[in-house]
């Protein structure tokens, strides 16, 4: 180490900066992948979420017309879309921490392809237990990331709860490695609740064997470019909701939504530009 406390190096003549955590931990997912974001929430709020998600499971099941009938699609440990079924599950989709660093990776356009609330449940097999990306059946890589995951952890994620495990650096190779090298990689990811594990949505992970007595309960974001489509289109389930908030609009995909027609998308964009053009004509009459 040097006297201010950079690592030595021979032969380095070009060499990255991160002035700002937000910068600090962007470089950390570009080189292996992930990394662990305080969310600076209180014990009550992280409480009060776990008991919102579970209330959130329990009217999807009903819903859906019973436990049974979602075992057979293997549904019964995970929420869909619980903000919305509860507003306060908005707060970690719209965390500004999360989603600057998201704007950081992503790019200043960034839209919520999904949230699901996960439940880890202690001595039982579930589908999250095997390796995937959050971008499943993808083989191939980028340049840049195509998608950001945000898991919220609402209990402790460690060795003996399950928590997330990754292949660090496995999102810039394009198939998966090989059981050996994957076993000798695999990362456990341990975080305090009220923290986000954030990665590449191409690393590969998996949830790990919950040995605790108790369940492992996250909620998982993931943030996507324009260019990808949510896994449930967002603006149909909300009904319109939050469509006058411009910032909220945009995250929660309706300036992306697919139109119904030519006349509805040139509609769309007509109504995009008219605050320009009042401003334009009000900056003319001054």
């Amino acid at each position: 180490m040097s006297e201010r406390g950079t690592p030595a190096g021979y032969g380095i003549v070009e060499r990255g900066t991160a002035s700002s955590d937000v910068a600090r931990a962007a470089e950390r997912i570009r080189l292996a992948g992930y990394a662990v974001v305080p969310g600076g929430f209180t014990g009550a709020e992280i409480a009060d979420l776990g008991t919102r998600l579970e209330r959130v499971m329990a009217r999807q099941v009903e819903e859906f017309g019973g436990a049974e009938r979602m075992a057979t699609i293997g549904e019964t440990l995970t929420a869909r879309c619980p903000l919305v079924y509860d507003e306060a599950f908005l707060t970690l989709a719209a965390h500004s921490g999360v989603l600057a660093l998201c704007r950081e990776l992503l790019g200043d356009y960034v839209i919520l392809m999904q949230q699901n609330g996960v439940i880890n449940p202690s001595g039982q097999s579930h589908t999250q237990l095997a390796y995937h990306r959050d971008l499943p059946y993808q083989h191939f890589v980028s340049s840049r990331p195509l998608a950001i995951s945000a898991l919220f952890c609402i209990d402790p994620f460690t060795i003996e709860t399950g928590a997330t495990t990754v292949i660090p650096g496995s999102h810039r190779m394009e198939m998966f490695p090989s059981d050996t090298v994957a076993a000798e990689l695999d990362t456990a990811v341990s975080a305090e609740p009220g923290s986000f594990i954030v990665f590449d949505s191409m690393v590969f992970h998996r949830a790990g064997e919950n040995r605790s007595g108790q369940p492992r309960r996250g909620v998982n974001q993931v943030f996507s470019t324009p260019i990808i489509a949510q896994q449930i289109s967002l603006p149909d389930a909300l009904d319109g909701k939050y469509a006058g908030d411009p910032v909220l609009a945009r995250l929660l995909g309706y300036d992306v939504a697919p139109s119904r027609s030519v006349t509805a998308w040139r509609e769309r964009r007509l109504a995009r530009q008219r605050p320009a053009s009042a401003g334009a004509a009000a900056d003319k009459r001054s």
